[in-house]
């Protein structure tokens, strides 16, 4: 099978010196020059192990990111920090609940900041992660629109902003992260209101558009992803029974969520790869297959991600040999 990609999705998990460097900086005991190394060393690894498995995109580690909402907080007038930790789905990670308090505005400036300057290096190797507009809408308490809808096409438009400064940046894919639309049933006005203001964001994009669907189950929603203006569909399969596989888009590629990034058991290569061969004898003449973790690797130690990032490796190369 030819053409199998592979690549990372959300957050990476730190290495053991990063994490007990940031607790000595919050202790006061290493300064801010000194917390940098640090996290520049951890980028360093995470690069350079992406480079040997030879990812088909190289994804920025995302250390700057206390989580997928929070360098919004700081890079969007409007929106605030507010005092509530929520748990992030059904994870032991909590987030800060921001609160929409005016209408929202990005500062590309302070947006710029969260990223390490090598990932415009790898030019159309790279690519970024951000939420959809309608993740970060709900991922926040809205104090300020009148109505879900108005709150969410500000997000929209102001998203589509940062899509574009991040396209310019010469990358080759921008990966989009829905956690919420999928993981309750979903009422049918929120798919048609989160469909809409994807397909804002995303038009005028020619990169590679990834839309990703962590700890969502998307069984009987397949022929309403189409309508998403999105390239790939990446689909939790962790989540999403592979029998509910129906009515999906082969125009469209398809990010095989194989690699459990909420469970520290090493999956084998042949299994993932076999797992993953099913998945495309079911659709057929599918345009584009990638294998990806189902999720954030951050839920794992530093260690085990690692494995499970050449397993993953691995299997595309079994699945693209055939073997």
């Amino acid at each position: 099978m030819p053409g199998v990609e592979k690549y990372l999705v959300g957050i990476q998990p730190r290495t053991e010196e990063l994490i007990a460097g940031t607790r000595d900086w919050d202790r006061k005991r290493i300064t801010d020059e000194e917390l940098e190394e640090l996290r520049m060393a951890a980028a360093a690894r995470d690069f350079s192990l992406q480079v040997q498995e030879q990812y088909s995109f190289i994804s920025d580690p995302m250390f700057y990111w206390q989580d997928l909402i929070r360098p919004f907080v700081d890079a969007l007038e409007g929106l605030d920090s507010g005092p509530q930790l929520t748990r992030w789905f059904d994870n032991n990670t909590f987030y800060r609940k921001p609160l929409i308090n005016a209408y929202p505005s990005i500062s590309h400036r302070k947006l710029s900041r969260y990223y390490f300057d090598r990932i415009w290096e790898f030019g159309r190797k790279a690519k970024v992660i951000i939420p959809s507009p309608y993740a970060i809408y709900m991922a926040s308490e809205d104090r300020y629109f009148p109505d879900k809808r108005s709150g969410v096409f500000s997000f929209a438009q102001e998203m589509e902003r940062v899509a574009l400064f991040l396209q310019e940046k010469g990358v080759g894919q921008i990966e989009f992260v829905e956690p919420f639309l999928f993981f309750r049933k979903p009422a049918q006005e929120d798919i048609e209101l989160a469909i809409d203001a994807f397909n804002l964001t995303s038009q005028r994009l020619n990169c590679e558009v990834l839309l990703h669907f962590p700890f969502g189950n998307i069984e009987g929603h397949f022929r309403e992803i189409i309508d998403f203006n999105a390239s790939i569909i990446g689909i939790d399969f962790f989540s999403t029974p592979l029998s509910s596989l129906t009515d999906f888009d082969t125009k469209k590629g398809i990010a095989i969520g194989c690699i459990d990034a909420r469970n520290s058991l090493l999956e084998s290569a042949d299994w993932v790869a076999s797992f993953a061969k099913t998945v495309v004898d079911r659709l057929g003449d599918i345009k584009h297959v990638a294998l990806i973790p189902n999720a954030d690797l951050e839920f794992l130690p530093r260690s085990i991600a690692e494995e499970k990032m050449k397993i993953l490796s691995e299997a595309s190369r079994r699945l693209e040999d055939g073997s």
